[in-house]
């Protein structure tokens, strides 16, 4: 269980990204937190990381989630991440290792086999000597997956890991991360697209600075809510 208490983020002492946050999710669960430009979607997830200096608190099944970093798989947004450093699709993969492994451990074949095994589920097998450079933006996001795996953690956060993904690769992904929730692992994913909203999370956070609504999605995703959290002219986008 992930709960937010009293979470608020300024930045530059001026900029109030998210105001009062009181919200508690219950897994196993794939969870989307959706809402405008600005809304402070990507901040929610950096606040309970501690990448930003936050008011309140973010547990983590009772304990303070920065101190329970090992059990949270991240994966930033993609713009966010320096294609070009030198490393293959293989030796990306295998930094999901590094949070179990203590200083100056080398990664054992056990944990290389968990590599492999990794790029097998996400169909990469045969990218895996390949430059990360290389890759498609649809294959360097399912890379970033396999890492989660490998890492094994409990709790995944993704922000927006669907964005410049082709449609083979989000089909693999989100197949994916709906066998982990079935496997137990609680899943928030902060994401844009109001068209696979339904399709894709059984909860849903709406934000916008504020909660909006929270909880499941046939609940929180409806006309009214919508309303509130993007404007009227949602109504136009969503065709109606």
């Amino acid at each position: 269980m992930i709960e937010f208490q009293k979470v608020g983020v300024v930045y530059n002492n001026e900029v109030e990204a998210l105001k009062n946050i009181d919200l508690v999710i219950k897994g196993p669960t794939i969870t989307g937190i959706i809402g405008p430009n600005g809304s402070g979607k990507s901040t929610l997830l950096k606040a309970a990381l501690g990448v930003v200096r936050a008011s309140g608190k973010v547990m983590l099944d009772g304990i303070q989630a920065n101190k329970a970093l090992k059990r949270i798989a991240y994966v930033a947004q993609k713009s966010s991440i320096d294609l070009s450093f030198p490393i293959t699709v293989r030796e990306c993969v295998a930094l999901g290792t590094l949070p179990s492994l203590g200083l100056f451990k080398r990664i054992t074949r056990e944990e290389w086999e968990s590599v492999d095994k990794a790029l097998e589920i996400v169909g990469l097998s045969e990218q895996s000597q390949r430059q990360i450079s290389a890759l498609s933006g649809g294959q360097f996001q399912r890379v970033l997956i396999a890492r989660c795996l490998v890492q094994n953690a409990e709790y995944l956060f993704l922000d927006e890991p669907f964005v410049g993904v082709d449609m083979v690769s989000e089909d693999i992904i989100i197949k994916i991360l709906k066998d982990l929730k079935s496997k137990g692992k609680t899943i928030l994913i902060v994401h844009h697209d109001l068209n696979k909203v339904e399709g894709y999370f059984d909860q849903v956070v709406m934000l916008n600075r504020e909660i909006i609504a929270a909880g499941k999605t046939a609940q929180v995703f409806t006309v009214p809510n919508l309303k509130r959290a993007y404007g009227e002219n949602i109504l136009v986008e969503r065709g109606e």
